[in-house]
């Protein structure tokens, strides 16, 4: 089976596997990012915009400004960067929606859905 990912989701791990190997004093511009990796410069923009407002990348202005990482590329998750670039899921909707299951509570698969989505936001 495939899933069809937002572009977005590949664009945002491309820049921070990128800014992830860079040096930790390395700050690149949108324009050469999306150079580098073959982004659309407003996708790149775009993008970048996200990840700050998510504390995954600093912006820098001026003649020595940039965007580098902002947290460990170590503690960043694919879930972290889904989730700054608009992901909202569950793995299942009984999870949020109390009148999507069918079953009777206390519901084991319920459970299961909760240890596995909280899994998955945790890793």
């Amino acid at each position: 089976m495939y899933y069809l990912a937002k572009k977005e989701y590949d664009y945002a791990i491309r820049i921070c596997a990128y800014l992830a190997g860079a040096k930790p004093e390395a700050h690149y511009t949108i324009t050469q990012l999306a150079s580098i990796l073959l982004i659309p410069k407003p996708f790149t923009t775009k993008i970048i915009y996200q990840l700050k407002n998510n504390n995954i990348v600093n912006t820098m202005r001026g003649k020595k400004g940039g965007v580098s990482l902002a947290v460990n590329p170590s503690k960043l998750s694919f879930y972290q960067i889904f989730e700054a670039m608009g992901l909202v899921r569950s793995v299942s909707a009984c999870i949020n929606d109390e009148n999507f299951c069918p079953l009777p509570a206390p519901c084991n698969i319920h459970q299961f859905f909760i240890n596995q989505e909280s899994r998955i936001i945790k890793d």
